[in-house]
């Protein structure tokens, strides 16, 4: 075997660069995750997923680390009272979560928890969430800040709300509902705490620039924050007004891009301060990204500067024009959400694939009982012995050619399906042995460099995609895969990662590589009999709510994990996945009628001497244990 060592593995999976310096690979080969960047304890998730195991709890298993996500928060806290205490910045920082990211009461309750020594307050946008967001406030007394379209209803329960001790701030997306806002409250004598979310012309960059911009969805623009200040003059509720908000969109990745946002926000709340509008916060919504790639480029799936740098720039930023503009600065609050959740989760799911070689046809005995081989077949043969890397070039275009010629024989009717087959064959191990010298060439010439796609093996994982990594189908989306073991050994096979949806979607063919996107992951051959575990990395926002029922496979299990000194982890909560029975219920099928229905069906048939009573019993037990399984893949 050729050498090869865990810092090779490091490497080619890009890992130092994406992982915050929360994941690593241990001595083992096995790949671990830590409690907080830098920390010297780990858990071993190969070795975690054996224990899993025995606790039968099957794949696709999402495991939640509770401890990243409440280092995630302290970084983020960490970084701007390192800013604050720098730049001399005479106001407070303030972390709002935005539910939206990821709404799981489990995941909302532990960021509650987490972020009371950091004042961390909750950001939602519909009545949904208010309603969630109100629940977990109950107890822990947590600023809530509404953005979004809101009705009556909606305005009246936070008017409400405030009356009985919830701090809740309003954010007007539009003028109507401001008129609805100075209704309500003059129908219940309730004065609301206001914000006024501004339109700015600044824009982001990727995949969510629209949220800024002239033509943004939401928001005020100059104009209508004039004549927002006058009908609160009017109302006499303009003491109201302690917030402004903007948000130039999610994963911003270029830092010039949010320097300039920043730059026009704390202009416009400057000029709302010298209007006399007394606001005390300046909300700059999300945008903070991830660097889901490692690249630390401008390309939308990483960004180009480090939290620290995010943290500095805003600092610097607002109290340079307040100080400029001689007003005073304002507290600041930010909505990084994918910055909070997105290391913490991890999907791992075991590969399907088996070693097949042993169930293909003797293809070299083939060739050797055959009195004459066809001439296309005995060309690839003569190819496959002398190709060496003085031939190279030449050898590659001319296998390309006659598999072609192969295909067009055989459809014409010239070659068998033996010739076609042993065919193929001889082309699969012209390309491994092209491989072979190309590995060992440097530079790999230029025509060379594609080739390789030609020995991407399609590795079948049981999971769907559409369920758990949705934005790799829906924006192409980057996402860290690594397997979790063998790591201390070159990986053999290039591959692209299928799940078991019947939908052609369903395969992902762009990974995160050594040198940025790459078209392939580097898995190992698998062994027989051997579990083979992978991981998608980075999964913790958006994913676990956007997920879909495509095929009816529902939510997967999910457990959460906290480390301990002496046993190395503790399961927290293990939450069941779907069973077929609940996907079922979600598209109004009912588990009792089906089976009530079925057995019907079978009774007549054994009536009639169709089936026996034994086999229409085990028909039944199978569909029943089928409904009450898990909708993934078993033994």
């Amino acid at each position: 075997m050729e050498r090869w060592s865990i810092n090779d593995s490091t490497k080619i999976y890009n890992i130092d660069n994406w992982g915050a310096d929360l994941f690593s690979i241990n001595k083992k080969g096995n790949f671990c995750v830590h409690p907080s960047s830098n920390s010297k304890n780990a858990i071993d998730l190969r070795a975690l997923m054996d224990d899993l195991i025995k606790r039968k709890i099957k794949p696709p298993i999402l495991l939640r680390f509770m401890d990243v996500l409440q280092g995630r928060i302290a970084s983020i806290n960490r970084v701007f009272r390192n800013a604050i205490a720098e730049n001399d910045y005479p106001a407070k920082y303030q972390t709002f979560y935005p539910i939206k990211v990821n709404q799981q009461r489990q995941v909302v309750e532990a960021i509650a928890g987490y972020g009371k020594r950091h004042n961390i307050g909750l950001e939602v946008g519909s009545k949904p969430e208010l309603v969630a967001a109100i629940s977990i406030s109950t107890g822990n007394e947590l600023p809530i800040i509404c953005n979004g379209y809101k009705d009556s209803e909606y305005i009246e329960t936070v008017l409400y709300a405030n009356k009985i001790g919830y701090d809740i701030t309003i954010v007007v997306e539009k003028l109507f509902e401001l008129e609805k806002i100075i209704e309500l409250s003059k129908k219940t004598g309730i004065s609301p705490r206001l914000g006024i979310r501004v339109k700015l012309s600044s824009k982001g960059t990727g995949k969510w620039a629209t949220s800024g911009g002239e033509d943004a969805k939401f928001g005020l623009r100059m104009s209508e924050i004039m004549a927002a200040i006058r009908m609160l003059e009017d109302a006499e509720m303009l003491e109201c007004v302690t917030l402004l908000h903007s948000h130039i969109g999610s994963q911003v990745t270029k830092i010039d891009k949010i320097k300039t946002a920043l730059i026009e926000a704390a202009r416009i709340y400057s000029e709302m301060r010298k209007l006399g509008v007394n606001v005390r916060y300046l909300d700059i919504g999300g945008g903070l990204g991830v660097d889901y790639d490692g690249s630390k480029s401008s390309y939308f799936s990483s960004v180009n500067y480090t939290m620290e740098e995010y943290a500095n720039d805003v600092i610097y930023q607002i109290k340079n024009i307040c100080d400029e503009a001689g007003v005073e600065c304002p507290n600041i609050i930010s909505e990084s959400g994918r910055a909070i959740a997105a290391h913490y989760s991890v999907l791992v799911t075991n590969i399907l694939n088996t070693n097949t070689q042993n169930l293909m046809p003797d293809f070299e005995a083939m060739l050797e009982q055959m009195e004459k081989p066809a001439p296309t077949v005995k060309k690839l043969l003569d190819i496959y012995k002398s190709i060496d890397r003085y031939s190279l070039r030449e050898d590659y275009h001319d296998t390309l050619q006659l598999i072609n010629e192969a295909v067009s024989l055989f459809n014409l009717g010239y070659l068998t399906l033996q010739d076609r087959a042993i065919a193929e064959w001889l082309y699969s191990k012209i390309i491994r042995k092209i491989n072979t010298i190309v590995e060992k060439i440097k530079p790999i010439p230029e025509e060379l460099q594609n080739f390789q796609l030609a020995l991407r093996q399609t590795y079948f994982a049981n999971f769907s995609l559409f369920q758990s990594v949705p934005d790799s189908w829906a924006i192409d989306q980057l996402f860290p895969i690594v397997p979790l073991q063998r790591l201390h050994q070159k990986p053999d096979v290039m591959a692209s990662i299928a799940d078991i949806t019947c939908d052609s979607d369903g395969e992902i063919t762009s990974f995160v590589g050594e040198n940025g996107r790459a078209k392939f992951l580097p898995l190992h051959k698998i062994r027989k009999e051997e579990d083979y575990y992978i991981g998608f990395f980075l999964i913790g926002a958006y994913q676990e709510i956007l997920g879909d029922l495509h095929n009816l496979f529902g939510d997967t299990n999910a457990v959460h994990i906290t480390f301990n000194k002496k046993t190395g982890y503790m399961i927290d909560t293990v939450i069941n996945g779907d069973a077929t029975w609940e996907t079922l219920k979600y598209v109004q099928y009912k588990g009792p009628e089906i089976l009530k229905r079925v057995r019907e069906h079978l009774e007549k048939n054994v009536a009639h001497k169709k089936v026996s009573i034994e086999e229409s019993s085990h028909f039944i037990e199978l569909l029943d244990r089928t409904l009450l399984g898990y909708t993934y893949l078993g033994e």
